[in-house]
């Protein structure tokens, strides 16, 4: 079963955590000793102090980790994070995206709370439009949203996969509301710890819907793990949840 990581945070934290993950090799280091073999990774300049930065830092990163440590890296992959470019902070939408495409990134993610802009299309629109139209996943922690902005980002832009983090156990109303209307949201497991709520979701939705994630380093990746190697279900539904789920929505 091969575990791929879909929510990891890699870089210095305002707030310090006891376990941070500021490099490449811890990063690498705690995905040997879990059994994890690939991680999506943003990094929290990114999103604590400026995402062009943080986008920039990461790289350089990942890079260096690279020339380093030939072939270990490959199991890094970047996730950058946007802003609508009306400030100038970043380029028009159709030019970020083929800069991502050029690079071999496969997914981004926002911040709109936290970067104090809005999910709607008069503010977002043009920037959804073009990650909808390359397929490239969207990931949205929840306390960054609220359950009707993210009905409408699923139902306007139906062709984009949205992947849902940091939702919790408690969410199940919700979530399986939104699950029911929408083809196109995915749900992240590391905050998701409903009693036997992974087989419930593989049961109603089925287990195309689940993407393990740790949150590391907010959460050690143990839990989640476990949740999927002894969830009730089958050893395929396991294995589309441990990684081939995010393999395929990253087109690897």
């Amino acid at each position: 079963m091969i575990f791929f990581d879909s929510n990891c945070c890699l870089g210095k934290l305002s707030v310090p955590m006891p376990k941070s993950i500021e490099t490449a090799t811890e990063l690498i280091d705690i995905m040997e000793k879990a059994g994890i073999e690939k991680s999506l990774v943003y990094h929290s300049f990114a999103k604590e102090y400026d995402p062009t930065f943080g986008n920039r830092k990461l790289m350089e990163v990942l890079t260096s980790f690279l020339r380093s440590c030939v072939g270990t890296s490959k199991n890094l992959y970047p996730c950058l994070v946007l802003v609508p470019h009306h400030t100038g902070e970043m380029p028009e939408p159709e030019k970020i995206v083929c800069e991502i495409l050029e690079k071999n990134i496969r997914a981004v993610r926002i911040f709109p709370k936290t970067h104090n802009w809005s999910l709607s299309e008069w503010c977002s629109g043009k920037l959804l439009n073009e990650l909808e139209q390359n397929a490239i996943p969207l990931f949205i922690d929840f306390e960054e949203t609220n359950w009707d902005q993210l009905y409408s980002l699923c139902d306007n832009h139906p062709n984009l996969p949205i992947v849902l983090t940091r939702a919790s156990f408690r969410f199940n109303r919700q979530i399986y509301a939104l699950l029911s209307k929408t083809q196109n949201l995915y749900i992240e497991t590391s905050h998701f710890q409903l009693h036997c709520g992974i087989e419930d979701v593989c049961k109603k939705f089925g287990a195309n819907r689940l993407l393990f994630g740790s949150s590391a380093p907010f959460f050690a990746p143990s839990p989640s793990m476990m949740a999927v190697k002894y969830a009730n279900i089958s050893e395929e539904e396991k294995e589309m949840i441990a990684g081939k789920n995010l393999i395929k929505l990253l087109k690897l």
